[in-house]
């Protein structure tokens, strides 16, 4: 089958998405389809191919379209920088799909619903949160697609309170590509590697700083943690790998702030997309905060790419209770603490440190249940 992803963003990009998208892509593609990713021409490329960005083999093909890039221009205010740039790109997808030819497209750009609608072409949607405006203009256009994919269960109830037609929603988590953790080094070879200290537990928190540019996922609250366990005298070293590099120095002036110095804490900033599993393998326990919120990103929407990851590394994990975790993961295995809670997180750590081992068994199983793959051999097979 000839499958067309169509992006909004351009690709490859540092944001978590974009490695999603490269994924999503590359499964589909070992399923033994001819996959094609549409990207429009925007910001600034990376230097390296998209490929060798991800640390993924060259699967798929790529056609980047031509429009106004608004987004970098001078003379166009912010505010409506973005939705001249979509208007421009959709118009650069009609004329892309009046000539080129495909058996289903797939999306996780709501904005995008109605240019590629107009093809006629089935469609699967990926939502990754949902809109807040305009929600009857977006059921009708869900419920013309063959399939809408949630990430969460609590994201598909709010879709049917919405009106969306039940039959077409599936859920489905993110994934994890388990292959790129096999025959990692053990911990203390991984972390010569990183210069991180041998005498101490590294507690690792490895992934974006900040969602949707500005909303904190919870590092503050595990550099409190940090100071708390400092005080008690626990042996640790906490590890955050990841940016942006604009909130490292906000977090680096609370460490401060808290008492802890370059033998307690160090900011490693942003790493290669394929250098990601050898972090991990240099961290003792893993950590997923989050900050108390009602945001829907955390009560609603997540499904963290680095939670799927640290088990397949088969690391203690320290996890925030949040509704959409619990869609994956159980008491079995991983040590919960609730969000918000400096001090929950710092038991958190210490029960890890205690007890580090959960139920092998079933981490194996939700590794394997959400290995790309398998992922999008459900969702295609739901969708044909």
């Amino acid at each position: 089958m000839r499958i067309t992803y169509v992006t909004h963003t351009r690709f490859p990009t540092e944001k978590a998405h974009g490695y999603q998208v490269a994924q999503v892509c590359h499964a589909v593609a070992s399923l033994d389809h001819a996959v094609t990713l549409v990207t429009p021409t925007v910001g600034v490329m990376p230097s390296e191919s998209a490929f060798r960005f991800y640390g993924i083999p060259e699967s798929f093909s790529i056609v980047r379209l031509q429009q106004f890039d608004a987004l970098s221009s001078s003379f166009v205010p912010g505010k409506l920088a973005f939705a001249i740039a979509m208007i421009s790109y959709r118009y650069a997808l009609k004329t892309y799909f009046a000539s080129s030819r495909a058996d289903l497209l797939y999306v996780r750009s709501p904005v995008l619903l109605p240019a590629l609608l107009a093809t006629k072409l089935p469609i699967i949607l990926e939502l990754h949160t949902l809109p807040r405006f305009f929600k009857k203009r977006f059921v009708r256009m869900t419920n013309r697609c063959r399939l809408v994919v949630c990430l969460t269960h609590a994201m598909r109830k709010e879709l049917l309170s919405w009106g969306c037609d039940a039959r077409k929603i599936l859920v489905e988590a993110d994934g994890v590509d388990h292959e790129r953790f096999y025959n990692l080094p053990p911990a203390n070879l991984a972390k010569q590697d990183w210069s991180l200290p041998q005498d101490r537990t590294v507690v690792g928190y490895v992934g974006s700083l900040v969602t949707r540019d500005t909303l904190e996922k919870g590092v503050a609250e595990l550099i409190d943690a940090m100071a708390i366990l400092r005080k008690k005298g626990t042996p640790v070293f906490c590890w955050i790998v990841g940016g942006p590099s604009s909130w490292q120095g906000t977090y680096k002036r609370r460490a401060e702030e808290r008492g802890l110095t370059a033998q307690d804490i160090r900011f490693q900033g942003m790493i290669p997309v394929r250098r990601v599993p050898f972090a991990i393998a240099a961290c003792d326990i893993c950590v997923y905060p989050a900050p108390k919120s009602r945001h829907p990103y955390f009560l609603r929407d997540t499904s963290p790419l680095k939670l799927f990851e640290y088990l397949a590394a088969r690391k203690p994990i320290v996890c925030a209770d949040l509704p959409p975790i619990r869609d994956v993961v159980n008491e079995r295995v991983v040590h919960f603490c609730a969000p918000g809670d400096p001090a929950s997180l710092a038991q958190g750590i210490t029960s890890a440190i205690e007890h580090p081992l959960k139920s092998a068994e079933e981490r194996a199983n939700i590794v394997h249940r959400h290995s790309w793959n398998q992922r999008m051999e459900r969702i295609l097979t739901e969708a044909t």
